[in-house]
Protein backbone atom coordinates (compact mmCIF):
# COMPACT_ATOMS: atom_id res chain seq x y z
CA UNK A 1 0.00 0.00 0.00
CA UNK A 2 1.18 3.16 -1.16
CA UNK A 3 0.40 5.65 2.02
CA UNK A 4 2.40 8.85 0.57
CA UNK A 5 2.27 9.72 -2.78
CA UNK A 6 6.29 10.31 -3.50
CA UNK A 7 5.05 12.57 -6.71
CA UNK A 8 2.95 14.49 -5.04
CA UNK A 9 5.24 17.38 -4.48
CA UNK A 10 8.54 15.90 -7.07
CA UNK A 11 9.33 17.79 -9.65
CA UNK A 12 11.18 16.84 -12.80
CA UNK A 13 13.31 18.77 -15.53
CA UNK A 14 10.96 17.34 -18.05
CA UNK A 15 12.21 18.93 -21.32
CA UNK A 16 14.83 16.44 -20.75
CA UNK A 17 13.72 13.25 -19.04
CA UNK A 18 15.36 13.22 -15.72
CA UNK A 19 15.38 14.55 -11.99
CA UNK A 20 17.86 16.03 -10.11
CA UNK A 21 18.07 15.79 -6.52
CA UNK A 22 21.76 15.38 -6.25
CA UNK A 23 25.21 14.97 -7.87
CA UNK A 24 26.24 11.44 -7.83
CA UNK A 25 29.56 11.87 -7.34
CA UNK A 26 31.75 14.75 -6.06
CA UNK A 27 33.13 15.71 -9.81
CA UNK A 28 29.63 15.81 -11.06
CA UNK A 29 29.57 19.04 -9.31
CA UNK A 30 31.73 20.86 -12.25
CA UNK A 31 28.63 19.90 -14.53
CA UNK A 32 27.05 22.79 -15.69
CA UNK A 33 23.50 22.83 -14.38
CA UNK A 34 20.93 25.94 -14.95
CA UNK A 35 20.83 28.93 -12.81
CA UNK A 36 23.84 28.28 -10.54
CA UNK A 37 22.49 24.71 -9.62
CA UNK A 38 19.31 26.13 -7.56
CA UNK A 39 17.20 22.93 -8.27
CA UNK A 40 20.06 20.80 -7.30
CA UNK A 41 20.06 19.58 -3.43
CA UNK A 42 23.53 17.50 -1.93
CA UNK A 43 22.63 14.65 -0.95
CA UNK A 44 22.93 15.10 2.68
CA UNK A 45 21.16 18.20 2.52
CA UNK A 46 18.30 16.55 0.95
CA UNK A 47 18.68 13.61 3.85
CA UNK A 48 18.72 16.44 6.38
CA UNK A 49 15.57 18.28 5.19
CA UNK A 50 13.79 15.13 4.30
CA UNK A 51 13.66 13.99 8.33
CA UNK A 52 12.87 17.60 9.14
CA UNK A 53 9.61 17.50 6.92
CA UNK A 54 9.15 14.26 8.08
CA UNK A 55 9.45 15.31 11.97
CA UNK A 56 6.88 17.82 11.71
CA UNK A 57 4.41 15.24 9.79
CA UNK A 58 4.63 13.04 12.81
CA UNK A 59 3.91 16.29 15.16
CA UNK A 60 1.19 16.82 12.42
CA UNK A 61 -0.54 14.04 12.35
CA UNK A 62 -0.53 13.61 16.53
CA UNK A 63 -2.37 16.88 16.43
CA UNK A 64 -4.70 15.40 14.74
CA UNK A 65 -5.07 11.99 17.07
CA UNK A 66 -3.02 9.69 14.82
CA UNK A 67 0.00 7.87 15.15
CA UNK A 68 2.79 8.35 12.12
CA UNK A 69 6.34 6.82 12.34
CA UNK A 70 8.78 9.16 10.25
CA UNK A 71 9.47 7.34 6.74
CA UNK A 72 13.69 7.13 6.25
CA UNK A 73 14.90 8.83 3.21
CA UNK A 74 15.33 6.46 0.26
CA UNK A 75 18.38 6.68 -2.56
CA UNK A 76 18.01 9.60 -5.04
CA UNK A 77 18.19 9.26 -8.68
CA UNK A 78 20.53 11.50 -9.97
CA UNK A 79 20.54 13.30 -13.05
CA UNK A 80 22.44 15.99 -14.93
CA UNK A 81 19.35 18.05 -16.60
CA UNK A 82 21.16 17.79 -20.19
CA UNK A 83 22.17 14.56 -19.50
CA UNK A 84 25.80 15.02 -19.02
CA UNK A 85 28.43 12.38 -17.37
CA UNK A 86 31.74 11.97 -16.42
CA UNK A 87 33.86 9.33 -16.60
CA UNK A 88 34.02 8.96 -13.05
CA UNK A 89 30.71 9.00 -12.24
CA UNK A 90 29.92 6.09 -14.83
CA UNK A 91 32.20 3.63 -13.73
CA UNK A 92 31.39 4.50 -9.91
CA UNK A 93 27.22 3.74 -10.44
CA UNK A 94 26.82 3.82 -14.18
CA UNK A 95 23.59 6.15 -14.28
CA UNK A 96 22.75 5.11 -11.40
CA UNK A 97 19.42 3.52 -11.95
CA UNK A 98 19.51 -0.31 -12.09
CA UNK A 99 21.32 0.21 -8.28
CA UNK A 100 18.42 2.55 -6.70
CA UNK A 101 16.09 -0.10 -8.26
CA UNK A 102 18.16 -3.10 -6.80
CA UNK A 103 18.34 -1.55 -3.13
CA UNK A 104 14.20 -0.79 -3.53
CA UNK A 105 12.30 1.98 -2.14
CA UNK A 106 12.97 3.09 1.94
CA UNK A 107 9.86 0.76 3.86
CA UNK A 108 7.53 2.78 5.14
CA UNK A 109 6.90 2.13 8.66
CA UNK A 110 3.00 3.05 8.70
CA UNK A 111 1.97 0.10 6.34
CA UNK A 112 1.59 -2.78 8.56
CA UNK A 113 -0.20 -0.41 11.66
CA UNK A 114 -2.51 1.39 9.23
CA UNK A 115 -3.41 -1.63 7.41
CA UNK A 116 -4.46 -3.13 10.63
CA UNK A 117 -6.72 0.17 11.43
CA UNK A 118 -10.66 -0.32 10.67
CA UNK A 119 -11.75 1.37 7.12
CA UNK A 120 -13.35 4.70 8.58
CA UNK A 121 -9.95 4.87 10.76
CA UNK A 122 -7.32 4.05 7.91
CA UNK A 123 -9.39 6.23 5.32
CA UNK A 124 -9.66 9.30 7.75
CA UNK A 125 -5.84 8.45 8.61
CA UNK A 126 -5.11 8.80 4.83
CA UNK A 127 -6.75 12.35 4.46
CA UNK A 128 -4.87 13.82 6.97
CA UNK A 129 -2.10 12.95 5.80
CA UNK A 130 -2.61 13.59 2.13
CA UNK A 131 -5.83 15.96 2.29
CA UNK A 132 -9.09 15.55 1.70
CA UNK A 133 -8.98 17.54 -1.64
CA UNK A 134 -11.35 19.73 -0.64
CA UNK A 135 -9.29 22.63 -0.13
CA UNK A 136 -6.36 22.26 -3.15
CA UNK A 137 -4.25 25.04 -4.32
CA UNK A 138 -2.96 24.79 -8.53
CA UNK A 139 0.41 26.16 -9.11
CA UNK A 140 1.54 27.07 -12.40
CA UNK A 141 4.28 28.92 -13.80
CA UNK A 142 6.21 29.27 -17.26
CA UNK A 143 8.18 25.84 -18.52
CA UNK A 144 6.42 23.85 -15.18
CA UNK A 145 3.89 21.11 -15.07
CA UNK A 146 1.07 22.79 -13.62
CA UNK A 147 0.65 20.86 -10.14
CA UNK A 148 -2.34 21.02 -7.72
CA UNK A 149 -1.66 20.68 -3.78
CA UNK A 150 -3.64 19.80 -1.02
CA UNK A 151 -3.01 22.03 1.45
CA UNK A 152 -5.18 20.38 4.32
CA UNK A 153 -2.67 17.19 4.42
CA UNK A 154 -0.05 16.81 7.24
CA UNK A 155 2.13 16.54 3.69
CA UNK A 156 1.79 20.24 2.84
CA UNK A 157 1.68 21.43 6.51
CA UNK A 158 5.04 20.28 6.91
CA UNK A 159 6.77 21.19 3.82
CA UNK A 160 5.13 24.70 4.76
CA UNK A 161 6.73 24.62 8.46
CA UNK A 162 9.81 23.48 7.57
CA UNK A 163 10.17 25.79 4.04
CA UNK A 164 7.72 28.36 4.62
CA UNK A 165 4.42 29.40 2.78
CA UNK A 166 6.34 30.56 -0.07
CA UNK A 167 7.87 27.76 -1.01
CA UNK A 168 5.15 25.68 -3.25
CA UNK A 169 5.28 28.19 -5.70
CA UNK A 170 8.64 29.23 -5.40
CA UNK A 171 10.00 25.73 -6.35
CA UNK A 172 7.21 25.25 -9.14
CA UNK A 173 8.97 28.96 -10.52
CA UNK A 174 12.49 27.78 -10.49
CA UNK A 175 12.00 24.71 -12.01
CA UNK A 176 9.90 25.87 -14.41
CA UNK A 177 12.51 28.55 -15.50
CA UNK A 178 15.40 26.13 -15.63
CA UNK A 179 13.69 23.41 -17.68
CA UNK A 180 13.42 26.82 -20.25
CA UNK A 181 17.04 27.00 -20.25
CA UNK A 182 17.43 23.38 -20.72
CA UNK A 183 15.36 23.49 -23.62
CA UNK A 184 16.93 26.49 -25.08
CA UNK A 185 20.45 25.14 -24.20
CA UNK A 186 19.63 21.38 -26.32
CA UNK A 187 18.68 23.42 -28.82
CA UNK A 188 21.39 25.42 -29.63
CA UNK A 189 23.88 25.16 -32.45
CA UNK A 190 26.99 24.61 -29.72
CA UNK A 191 24.84 21.62 -28.36
CA UNK A 192 23.91 20.15 -31.49
CA UNK A 193 26.44 19.85 -32.62
CA UNK A 194 28.62 18.12 -29.43
CA UNK A 195 25.81 15.94 -29.68
CA UNK A 196 26.21 14.85 -32.99
CA UNK A 197 29.89 14.20 -32.43
CA UNK A 198 28.88 12.19 -29.36
CA UNK A 199 26.31 10.32 -31.16
CA UNK A 200 29.43 9.20 -33.78
CA UNK A 201 31.69 8.05 -31.37
CA UNK A 202 28.76 6.25 -29.73
CA UNK A 203 28.23 5.16 -33.57
CA UNK A 204 32.14 3.82 -33.06
CA UNK A 205 31.24 2.12 -29.88
CA UNK A 206 28.63 -0.19 -30.95
CA UNK A 207 25.77 1.86 -29.55
CA UNK A 208 23.02 3.19 -31.54
CA UNK A 209 21.59 6.46 -29.69
CA UNK A 210 21.26 10.48 -31.48
CA UNK A 211 20.55 12.05 -28.16
CA UNK A 212 21.89 11.91 -24.76
CA UNK A 213 18.75 11.72 -23.01
CA UNK A 214 17.75 8.51 -25.39
CA UNK A 215 20.68 6.69 -23.91
CA UNK A 216 19.85 6.78 -20.39
CA UNK A 217 15.78 6.04 -21.35
CA UNK A 218 17.13 2.65 -22.92
CA UNK A 219 18.65 1.67 -19.27
CA UNK A 220 14.97 3.37 -17.79
CA UNK A 221 12.63 0.93 -19.65
CA UNK A 222 15.36 -1.68 -18.96
CA UNK A 223 14.80 -1.17 -15.07
CA UNK A 224 11.25 -0.97 -15.75
CA UNK A 225 10.63 -4.51 -17.61
CA UNK A 226 12.97 -5.98 -15.11
CA UNK A 227 10.07 -4.97 -12.28
CA UNK A 228 10.98 -6.71 -9.17
CA UNK A 229 13.20 -9.45 -10.95
CA UNK A 230 16.40 -8.90 -9.32
CA UNK A 231 18.16 -11.61 -11.75
CA UNK A 232 17.14 -9.18 -14.50
CA UNK A 233 18.32 -6.10 -12.37
CA UNK A 234 21.41 -7.26 -12.35
CA UNK A 235 21.86 -8.06 -15.99
CA UNK A 236 20.66 -4.86 -16.84
CA UNK A 237 22.90 -3.01 -13.91
CA UNK A 238 25.53 -4.84 -16.23
CA UNK A 239 24.56 -3.25 -19.73
CA UNK A 240 24.00 -0.22 -18.14
CA UNK A 241 27.68 0.25 -17.02
CA UNK A 242 28.93 -0.45 -20.19
CA UNK A 243 26.78 1.42 -21.56
CA UNK A 244 27.74 4.63 -19.05
CA UNK A 245 31.04 4.37 -19.45
CA UNK A 246 30.58 4.83 -22.99
CA UNK A 247 28.78 7.59 -23.18
CA UNK A 248 30.61 9.21 -20.55
CA UNK A 249 33.89 8.25 -23.20
CA UNK A 250 32.28 10.17 -25.45
CA UNK A 251 31.20 13.18 -23.89
CA UNK A 252 34.66 13.90 -23.15
CA UNK A 253 36.11 12.93 -26.26
CA UNK A 254 34.00 15.74 -28.02
CA UNK A 255 33.93 18.02 -24.89
CA UNK A 256 29.90 18.35 -24.39
CA UNK A 257 30.41 19.57 -20.98
CA UNK A 258 32.20 22.89 -22.42
CA UNK A 259 29.89 23.27 -25.20
CA UNK A 260 27.14 23.22 -22.91
CA UNK A 261 28.30 25.31 -20.47
CA UNK A 262 28.67 28.17 -23.44
CA UNK A 263 25.70 27.39 -24.32
CA UNK A 264 24.27 27.40 -21.12
CA UNK A 265 26.23 31.13 -20.78
CA UNK A 266 24.84 32.67 -23.74
CA UNK A 267 21.09 31.57 -23.01
CA UNK A 268 21.62 32.81 -18.96
CA UNK A 269 23.43 35.99 -20.11
CA UNK A 270 19.77 36.74 -22.15
CA UNK A 271 17.60 36.20 -19.14
CA UNK A 272 15.18 38.45 -17.70
CA UNK A 273 15.62 39.03 -14.02
CA UNK A 274 12.41 38.37 -12.87
CA UNK A 275 14.47 35.00 -13.43
CA UNK A 276 17.11 35.45 -11.19
CA UNK A 277 14.87 36.48 -8.52
CA UNK A 278 12.85 33.28 -9.07
CA UNK A 279 16.16 31.31 -8.53
CA UNK A 280 17.14 33.31 -5.30
CA UNK A 281 14.03 33.30 -3.79
CA UNK A 282 14.01 29.04 -4.01
CA UNK A 283 17.74 28.99 -2.70
CA UNK A 284 17.28 31.20 0.31
CA UNK A 285 14.08 29.77 0.94
CA UNK A 286 16.09 25.98 1.13
CA UNK A 287 19.12 28.00 2.75
CA UNK A 288 16.41 29.23 5.45
CA UNK A 289 14.82 25.59 6.00
CA UNK A 290 18.89 24.16 6.50
CA UNK A 291 19.93 26.66 8.67
CA UNK A 292 16.88 25.43 11.45
CA UNK A 293 17.35 22.01 10.56
CA UNK A 294 21.19 22.59 11.86
CA UNK A 295 22.58 20.99 8.26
Amino acid sequence: MNLRPAALFVLCLLAVGGCSSAPAHGDADSLPVPLDGVTVVAERQAGALHEAEERSVEACMQRRGFTYEPVPGGRYVSANPYGLLTEDAAGADGYGLASVALAGPAEDPNTAAVARLAEPRRTAWQKALIGTGERQITLTASGAPTLRVNTDGCVYLARRDVYGGAWEQAEVDATGAATEIVAQVVASPEFVAAQKTWAACMAEQGEKVTTLQQARRLIQEAVLRAGGDRSALLRTGRREQQLARRDALCQSRGDLAEATRTAQEHVQARLPESSWTKARRVGELRERALRRTGA
